[in-house]
């Protein structure tokens, strides 16, 4: 049975009963919608009402993180740690442990890209509209990128405080391309620090398991506790079938692609995933780069990495990294995927169009 949820005020949102023998909690935040299922360890009951008090208590700990989260990395909320960064630039300003953990986190994805991952990539950013179609003039493109460029954010200490700064007061600070990733992983160790180690989250695209799937008789067939979850990958010529399916027992898979924000302008089409150097979108064989990791961080930084660099050398590239693998699709409809997952996916044909 298909079960509808509402997506309701993050302030307000409280636990339901599940379809599948789970409990829900579901809200709009980060302008998208989360959505997390906590299920009973093996050997519990949800008709026990003391698992599902435990239970609800973990769902409501991890909605009031993600208003935690929303306040500190905000970059609209004029009192977030990065507005204030960015009203007080070039000056440092104190901000949160959390701030100054993904910053430094982020930094990193911008060092091991070379740059074709940059979180300053707001500056250019902020001159697109992919909801009306707006498409900047080469003249304000040439004013912005030399804005561009992760070295303007610098992190600090004033006493025992973390302290962020902004160098150059031109220069956008952006971290939505790995802030839900690291919030995702925060609200993993939350769930599992309130005794719920079996659960699966949705993060407006960054999937994240942990456990297994649930023991289910009724299924068939019958799916045994501790079985991989099934995490598809969507088709970017047919949003409403999935081009590949990854078996994940716990981690993560988020994809980049075209199909999530592009538009076409004098029969042009402009997707959303720019190139720092030129602020246009990326020239690449690549529709759709997945990315699956332990950690959902690794997924948010380097499936715009992957996208960037074309099928073949991002094969390459996440090869290099351990415990990272990847499921690219390109402009022809082929499939590329890293050694290490070949195992866990299944490819699924594209249905021929009528």
């Amino acid at each position: 049975m298909q079960q509808t949820y509402l997506y309701g005020d993050a302030t307000t949102a409280e636990p339901v009963e599940g379809a599948d023998a789970s409990r829900v909690i579901s809200f709009f935040i980060f302008n998208t919608c989360v959505h997390v299922h906590g299920y009973a360890s093996d050997g519990e009951d949800l008709r026990d009402s003391a698992v599902v008090r435990r239970i609800d208590e973990a769902l409501l700990a991890f909605r009031d993180r993600c208003l935690f989260f929303e306040h500190a990395f905000s970059r609209t909320r004029p009192d977030s740690d990065i507005a204030r960064a960015h009203a007080a630039s070039p000056e440092p300003v104190v901000v949160s442990s959390e701030t100054a953990e993904l910053v430094r986190l982020a930094l990193g994805y911008c060092e091991g890209s070379r740059g074709l991952f940059d979180i300053t990539m707001g500056t250019v950013t902020s001159l697109w509209d992919f909801h009306t179609g707006v498409v900047p003039s080469h003249l304000s493109l040439a004013r912005a990128l030399p804005h561009v460029g992760f070295q303007h954010i610098v992190l600090g200490k004033r006493g025992d405080m973390p302290t962020l700064a902004i160098d150059d007061p031109e220069t956008i600070l952006d971290l939505g391309g790995v802030a839900k990733g690291y919030i995702a992983d925060d609200l993993a160790r939350l769930l599992e620090e309130h005794g719920v180690k079996r659960f699966a989250m949705n993060l407006g695209g960054n999937v994240l398991v942990r456990g297994g799937r649930p023991r289910d008789d009724a299924h068939r067939p019958p799916v045994h506790a501790g079985s991989p979850w099934k995490v598809g990958i969507v088709n970017p010529w047919d949003a409403s079938h999935n081009r590949a399916v990854v078996k994940l027992v716990s981690g993560s898979v988020v994809t980049s692609g075209i199909q999530e924000r592009s538009f076409t302008r004098g029969g042009i089409t402009y997707h959303h995933i720019l190139d720092p150097r030129t602020g246009m979108p990326a020239q690449t064989d690549v529709v759709s780069a997945t990315i699956v990791a332990e950690r959902s961080m690794d997924c948010d930084g380097w499936s715009t990495t992957a996208f960037m660099l074309g099928a073949r050398d991002a094969v390459a590239f996440i090869e290099g990294l351990p415990g990272v693998e990847a499921v690219l699709i390109d402009d022809r409809d082929q499939v590329s995927w890293t050694s290490g997952i070949a195992d866990a996916l299944s490819i699924v044909p594209t249905l021929p169009r009528f």
